[in-house]
């Protein structure tokens, strides 16, 4: 077994707990749907950790070709992974038994948090990106900061006006316009 495959297993846990959250949260949501007022700024949020924490999963793969990793490296994918995990569940309302939610009210006093773990991973991201493309086989890593950089600064503008819809609304097309543009390309990159 090669590194690279010993240590994508222990990110991958991180990562499917992750994407285990978002969707046990929104078969909640669903089966819940009754006595639910629904935020959509809050399910399209959701919508963006479940596709930031597959692009990280899916971006894992050009780290392949490295022969040699170092504790530091682990030890920072880890501490990636363990974020994106972290954001996932802050983005994700526990939804009880019984009694009415208010997703609206949720994402007003909660979204702040989840918005802002959002941003600073997004600034990772994008360092990452710009410091990982010069060095090894990750080429289009630089490339990505295209969209990774307005994503991340709408995300950081959202969380400031969290109570504003307006801004809400354009940060989340912004996001997932982003997210369009981004498995757009990997599928184009992987084709060709």
């Amino acid at each position: 077994m090669h590194a690279y495959d010993f240590i994508l297993i222990l990110l991958s846990f991180v990562y499917a707990a992750a994407v285990v959250h978002l969707l046990s949260t929104a078969g909640e949501i669903i089966i819940a749907s009754k006595r639910i007022t629904l935020s959509w700024f809050n399910a399209g949020w959701m919508l963006a950790a479940l596709l930031f924490t597959c692009a990280w999963w899916i971006g894992l793969w050009d780290l392949h070709t490295l022969k040699i990793w170092d504790i530091g490296s682990i030890a920072f994918y880890f501490s990636m992974a363990a974020g994106i995990y972290l954001q996932a569940r802050l983005v994700s309302p526990r939804i009880p038994e019984k009694g009415e939610i208010n997703l609206q009210e949720f994402h007003r006093e909660e979204g702040r948090k989840y918005l802002i773990a959002y941003t600073i991973l997004g600034v990772v991201t994008v360092i990452t990106n710009a410091m990982l493309g010069g060095t090894s086989d990750a080429s289009q890593w630089p490339a990505q900061n295209l969209v990774i950089v307005p994503m991340t600064l709408a995300t950081g503008v959202a969380a400031i006006f969290i109570k504003q819809p307006w801004v809400q609304g354009l940060a989340l097309a912004i996001q997932i316009g982003g997210w369009i543009w981004y498995f757009a390309a990997l599928q184009t990159a992987l084709a060709g």
